[in-house]
């Protein structure tokens, strides 16, 4: 729900009466070897289908948001999926907008439209308007265990493969930059241009040799993890130091680089590595917890049930 940030600034940031209009969208593409990039202009939008026209640009803003409140209730899944991941694509075309993290975006919206497309489609069972806008078993609220899925299996796989390339190519990226080397890549971040001053360096300077020193440790275990993903991501026994290394990205992504989206998709990530039985594990914890701080009588875990059952 990133989109949710902008709102009062949408015909700013994404219409061509906007800070970017389409005399100047024409020019940079025309622009080839200039000083701006000619990737950044040459993804597809629908919002380029929209002359200045406030009023289209802030519908289709609005409608956005509903797609996104449906797709995350459960409604609609199979329509709602596909056009979610138009709709991702479509407000990331202006560069204006875009951050670093925002192609991840696209990644999971697709996979999440690749699962949700074929989830269920080989149960005989559905009647046609399902096999079109989706099961009701989606439904966020709902009671009903979902069966297995051949579909979303196969979009889970992709996504962790997938993500997996993501992170050991980011770490190639950093290798790519002096700092990362030297140990002293999060220094730069930590010590604005514009806020750092003469004398807070100077402060800084009684203990400067063992802030480097933290500095380029905490730096080479972040590469550590990054570059070792693969090996330990997939391995139940690891489940700490995957979940573990995630949530303190997380952190260090917003006191270190100000960055909100990095941290809460790079954990999406860790997360999507989680076996159906570890999940099924953690939902029955978490009902236990409820049922111990609301004072009611805690219902008996789905895995123990299964197991009286074959009793």
């Amino acid at each position: 729900m990133w989109l949710v940030t902008l709102v009062g600034h949408q015909e700013a940031f994404f219409g061509w009466g906007g800070w970017v209009n389409q005399q100047i969208y024409n020019e940079s593409v025309r622009a080839a070897g200039g000083a701006i990039s000619q990737s950044d202009w040459s993804l597809w939008s629908l919002l380029y289908l929209f002359e200045p026209n406030s009023i289209w640009v802030n519908a289709a803003y609005w409608a956005a948001i509903v797609v996104f409140v449906l797709l995350g209730l459960g409604l609609w899944t199979r329509l709602t999926s596909v056009i979610t991941w138009v709709l991702v694509v479509s407000f990331q075309a202006n560069p204006i907008t875009r951050q670093d993290a925002d192609p991840l975006l696209v990644i999971l919206a697709f996979y999440l439209m690749i699962g949700y497309v074929l989830l269920g489609q080989w149960n005989k069972r559905l009647s046609w308007p399902e096999r079109i806008l989706g099961s009701k078993q989606t439904w966020l609220f709902g009671r009903v265990e979902q069966p297995a899925s051949i579909g979303a299996n196969l979009a889970i796989r992709l996504l962790q493969v997938h993500f997996a390339l993501v992170v050991v190519v980011s770490a190639l990226h950093k290798l790519q930059i002096g700092d990362w080397w030297s140990g002293v890549a999060f220094w730069y971040p930590l010590h604005p241009p514009f806020q750092t001053t003469f004398e807070s360096v100077q402060a800084e300077g009684a203990h400067a040799q063992s802030t480097l020193f933290f500095l380029s440790l905490v730096q080479y275990l972040m590469l550590a993890w990054q570059f070792g993903f693969p090996f330990f991501a997939w391995r139940r026994a690891w489940r700490p130091v995957l979940l573990g290394g995630a949530l303190i990205g997380w952190i260090g992504c917003l006191s270190i680089y100000k960055q909100p989206l990095f941290g809460p998709i790079y954990c999406l990530g860790a997360l999507s590595y989680l076996t159906p039985a570890e999940w099924l594990a953690i939902r029955d914890k978490l009902r236990l917890a409820a049922a111990w701080t609301f004072g009611r009588k805690p219902v008996p875990p789905a895995s123990v049930l299964k197991q009286a059952s074959k009793a």
